[in-house]
């Protein structure tokens, strides 16, 4: 891959992790509102009715039909990748804060990297050990002192929550781990199926859930975060991740997940105005800095 094609990938991960960097504020506000799997599934009907036009016009240029294993993998990435660290991501966060979330998916990047070692056979540089290190230990920093600063009481109270969103990073690695086995299906036609495979899977969950007394309760600025999380967190997201990882290894991509709680800590200061703090410029330094290491040939 030349260096033109690599740059293209590194800014389609990077902008994709940001991105779902955003939607951990967001899952906190869905979870808050709407039923677990009402909520997911509402995501996903937003997600796919956002992506129908770009697949059918990219389907009609480029007709991809999956094999059995395209299926089955596409199937996976689903499960994993879409319903799954949605639901527990939902779950954890009703439990626990969005800082606690914040430290645990710091470990996505070493997930990734040792998933991919066992299931891909990929041998990890050294370089990219030591990318990976500065990734955690930057978010780390960035989490541990804002948790000390801004909370009052103690990680044990959340221990349940915080457990749960650690199934959901493992769920998040799997999706990654799973897309490198795809890599003949393009983002637009992954990103889609992936989409109304998910929904089909959610849906069935969601009736049970439903509280149907307060349905009319729900009010339009309540659903904007559910027309964010499917736009932007699901269809746009989903396509820009599709296409960086068919590109890169699978420990390469990990390290750029550490870009998640970088973003909300930005986006942060740029939307509600909060303050950034001596910690937050050298975490996100260490993290540029790893993933610009791991990078490295």
């Amino acid at each position: 891959m030349n260096k033109q094609n690599s740059f293209l990938a590194y800014f389609q991960l990077l902008l994709a992790m940001t991105i779902v960097g955003s939607t951990i504020v967001i899952s906190k506000m869905i979870a808050g509102t709407f039923p677990t799997f009402f909520g997911t599934s509402l995501t996903l009907i937003v997600a796919l009715i956002g992506i129908t036009p770009f697949y059918l016009y990219h389907n009609k240029k480029n007709k991809v039909i999956p094999t059995k294993s395209d299926w089955k993998y596409l199937a996976l990435q689903s499960l994993t990748g879409v319903v799954l660290f949605r639901v527990l991501s939902f779950y954890g966060l009703k439990m626990t804060s969005p800082v606690n979330a914040g430290i645990i998916t710091s470990t996505t990047p070493a997930v990734i990297a040792l998933i991919a070692m066992f299931l891909l056979k990929e041998s990890i540089s050294r370089n990219m050990w030591i990318g990976i290190v500065f990734a955690i230990l930057g978010v780390s920093i960035i989490n541990i002192f804002t948790e000390v600063h801004n909370s009052v009481e103690g990680v044990s109270d959340k221990v349940f929550g915080n457990l749960i969103i650690i199934f959901a990073v493992v769920c998040e690695g799997l999706f990654t781990i799973f897309r490198k086995k795809t890599p003949n299906i393009p983002a637009i036609h992954g990103s889609f199926h992936i989409i109304w495979i998910g929904l089909f899977l959610s849906v069935p969950f969601a009736f049970l859930d439903i509280d149907y007394s307060v349905l009319r309760d729900y009010s339009f600025n309540d659903f904007l975060p559910i027309l964010y999380y499917g736009l932007f967190g699901s269809v746009i997201a989903f396509i820009l991740w599709f296409d960086g990882v068919s590109k890169v290894s699978a420990s390469l991509a990990g390290l750029f997940t550490g870009i998640m709680p970088v973003s909300a800590v930005i986006l942060s200061f740029l939307i509600l105005s909060e303050n950034i703090e001596w910690y937050h410029i050298i975490g996100i330094g260490l993290v540029l800095f790893g993933i610009y290491f791991g990078s490295k040939k």
